[in-house]
């Protein structure tokens, strides 16, 4: 009897492994042809991408769910946790053709974290949750420093906020969502190298400074939908009083 019930939650579960992920990627190609993109410092992503030079994109927890869209086909390998969670994750990124690599990147010696390594020394990108996937948010872990080192292969923040969203206030990272018709601020920073021969004291001063750059475009992008908010609501007020117009 427990055997059939471990087999039917088994097959549940693949069930939603397929299911969540085709749900949540028809949803956001319906939003994403409903919406535009407004690009900062794009010229740091093609002093790279476009040259073929890996890089390892940097993105905040709060950005999980629409960041496999904005970056879809660019062949990254994204280290997601091997959580549940972390399941219908990969199953979102896959579909939107990027690979993934499961684990942990809090220890510098994990397989996980290994295995990225071997990815970027093949030339490809990655991309790191430095926040995640437990938090604190907006705080750099270890990993993505440990692994900018190894490699020597750059750091490109990467950050995107929406004209009209939802915030999941109750969620530890305040989760992005977008809504229909909205218009994504997606926001490069400059491309950080982390120096290879490092004591304790200089790895620290470097994940400052990754995370100080992380946030730094984390407010770029937020100033820039804040100001396109701004826009959009006098042009608004000016169409339904037309006396206001200059």
């Amino acid at each position: 009897m427990s055997e059939k019930l471990d087999t039917r939650e088994s097959f549940k579960r693949r069930f939603l492994v397929w299911l969540v992920p085709t749900i949540v990627v028809f949803l956001q190609r319906i939003i994403g042809l409903t919406s535009r993109k407004v690009e900062l410092g794009k010229e740091h992503f093609n002093s790279l991408y476009p040259l073929k030079k890996p890089f390892i994109l940097c993105v905040w927890h709060t950005n999980v769910l629409y960041s496999p869209y904005l970056n879809k086909n660019r062949k990254l390998a994204v280290l997601i946790s091997e959580s549940k969670d972390g399941d219908f994750i990969t199953g979102v990124v896959h579909r939107f053709g990027n690979g993934s690599i499961r684990g942990s990147s809090s220890k510098g010696g994990s397989k996980a974290l290994k295995a990225m390594i071997v990815h970027l020394r093949k030339n490809l990108p990655a991309a790191f949750t430095p926040d995640g996937p437990r938090g604190p948010a907006w705080i750099v872990q270890p990993g993505v420093i440990a692994a900018a080192q190894v490699s020597q292969v750059p750091i490109l923040p990467f950050h995107y906020e929406c004209t009209k969203q939802w915030i999941a206030e109750k969620s530890w990272d305040k989760h992005r969502i977008p809504k229909p018709f909205t218009t994504f601020v997606i926001s490069y920073g400059e491309p950080i190298m982390v120096p290879r021969d490092l004591d304790e004291a200089g790895f620290e001063r470097e994940r400052l400074k990754v995370e100080k750059a992380m946030l730094e475009n984390k407010n770029r992008a937020e100033q820039k939908a804040e100001e396109l908010r701004s826009k959009s609501s006098r042009s608004t007020r000016s169409e339904l009083n037309p006396e206001t117009r200059s």
